[in-house]
C-alpha cells in the first residue's frame, strides 16, 4: 500500500515534470478573459455568439476560500466523481487503460508509468474543479484545499465524516478500475478489509521494504544518476527509481510475490487491488508508523528526505 505520502510520491515525478502542461490544461475559466453573451434581439430565448472584452475594472482576480464547509466538501467530491465517470477525467483514464500492453493488463514493467499517468489525470480533474472555486490551478492550490478539508473534517459530525469517506473511497475505486481495466464486479475491489488484517498486511510490506537487498538495489540504481545543475530533475529520477523498486521488487518480486502472498492475485492487477483495499487504512496510526519507518530507510538509501514526498 502507499500511505498518503507514499501515494503522493508516485505522482510527484509526473506532476513536477509536466507541471506547466498540466496547469495550462486545467486552468480555471475564471483566470481567462470573461466572455459576455448578448441576448439575441430576435428571439430572447436564445443567446447569440457575440462576445466582447470585459469592461475596464471588471476583471476577475481569483482568490481561494478562507475555509471549507459541508456544501463545498460534498460538492467537490461529487463533482470529481462526475468528471471521473463521465468527463475528460474518464477519457484520459480510458486512454491509459487502452495503452496496457496486453489484454490482462499485467505488464509489470510499465505499471509505474501508468500509475503516474493515472495520478496526473486524477489530480488534474481535482485541480480543474478547485480552480473554479478560486484555488490556484496547481499543486499549491490542491494542497491548500486538502489542508482546509482536513481542518473541516476534524470538527464534522461522525455521519458527515463517514459520508465523505465513502465518497472518497468510491471515487478512488472508480479511478483504479477505469485506468487498469478491472471489473467493477471484482470482489477484491469492493471489499473492505478489517483493521487487524490490514495491519498484518502492512507489517509484511514494511518488513519487505527494509530488507537489505531492497535498500541496496535502490542505492545502487540512484548512484548511477548523472548529477546536473537541475536538482528537480535529479530528484524526479530518484523518485522514479524508488517507485520502480517498490512496485517490481517489493510488491511483485520474489519467489512468491507479496501481493500474491497477501491474497490479492498476481501481476499489475494484483498490485492495484492491493492499493485499492489498503487505501482505506492509510490513516491508521499503526499502519502509518509501519510505512513511515520503512519509507525513511527507503528515502535515505535513495539520497532523498521525507519532505520530498510530503505535500
Amino acid at each position: 500500500m502507499f500511505s498518503s505520502a507514499l501515494r503522493r510520491s508516485c505522482s510527484t515525478a509526473a506532476w513536477n515534470s509536466k507541471k506547466q502542461r498540466l496547469v495550462m490544461s486545467v486552468s480555471s475559466p475564471a483566470t481567462k478573459s470573461l466572455t459576455f453573451v448578448v441576448r439575441n434581439t430576435t428571439n430572447p430565448r436564445f443567446l447569440s455568439t457575440t462576445t466582447t472584452s470585459p469592461p475596464q475594472g471588471m476583471e476577475v482576480s481569483p482568490s481561494p476560500p478562507s475555509s471549507v464547509n459541508e456544501e463545498m466538501a460534498v460538492g467537490i467530491q461529487d463533482s470529481t466523481r462526475l468528471f471521473i465517470r463521465h468527463g475528460l477525467g474518464k477519457q484520459r483514464l480510458v486512454q491509459i487503460s487502452e495503452s496496457m500492453s496486453d489484454d490482462d493488463g499485467d505488464d509489470n514493467s510499465s505499471i509505474v508509468t501508468k500509475w503516474q499517468q493515472m495520478m496526473e489525470a486524477f489530480l488534474g480533474t481535482q485541480v480543474h474543479i478547485l480552480a473554479g472555486l478560486g484555488y490556484t490551478p496547481d499543486e499549491q492550490g490542491l494542497a491548500l484545499y486538502n489542508q482546509q478539508l482536513l481542518t473541516f473534517v476534524q470538527t464534522a459530525s461522525p455521519e458527515l465524516q463517514e459520508e465523505l469517506r465513502v465518497k472518497g473511497r468510491d471515487t478512488w475505486r472508480e479511478v483504479l478500475i477505469t485506468a487498469f481495466n478491472l471489473s467493477k464486479d471484482d470482489p477484491l475491489m469492493t471489499t473492505e478489509m478489517n483493521i487487524v488484517d490490514a495491519r498484518n498486511v502492512m507489517h509484511k510490506v514494511s518488513q519487505r521494504m527494509q530488507e537489505p537487498e531492497i535498500l541496496e538495489s535502490i542505492a545502487k540504481k540512484c548512484a548511477t544518476i548523472v548529477t546536473t545543475d537541475n536538482d528537480q530533475m535529479v530528484m524526479a529520477q530518484k523518485h522514479h527509481i524508488v517507485q520502480e523498486v517498490l512496485v517490481n521488487e517489493v510488491y511483485l518480486g520474489g519467489t512468491v510475490p507479496l501481493v500474491e502472498d497477501c491474497g490479492f492475485g498476481t501481476g499489475a492487477k494484483g498490485y492495484v487491488r492491493m492499493q485499492c483495499v489498503m487505501a482505506e487504512h492509510q490513516t491508521d496510526p499503526l499502519v502509518a508508523q509501519y510505512i513511515g519507518t520503512a519509507m525513511m530507510k527507503i528515502l535515505t538509501s535513495a539520497g532523498l528526505d521525507m519532505s520530498s514526498v510530503a505535500a
